[in-house]
């Protein structure tokens, strides 16, 4: 993260996870991380599930 931050000058770091991975969604939190809200992504046999997105540091979500 600070490479990101201080080498490559990112403001702003975003992951997600699948829903069913809950744990995931801990590993974030103690990173650092902030829950900003749930984006939809197209799964490999075409269907769509949730995600959770996270950001680093917190900003306005960019999905609902």
């Amino acid at each position: 993260m600070a490479f990101a931050f201080a080498t490559a000058g990112l403001e702003r770091l975003e992951a997600m996870h699948h829903s069913d991975n809950p744990a995931s969604g801990r590993v974030l939190t103690k990173t650092g991380f902030t829950r900003t809200g749930t984006c939809d992504r197209r799964t490999d046999d075409g269907t769509t599930a949730a995600y959770q997105v996270y950001a680093l540091p917190p900003q306005a979500p960019r999905c609902r």
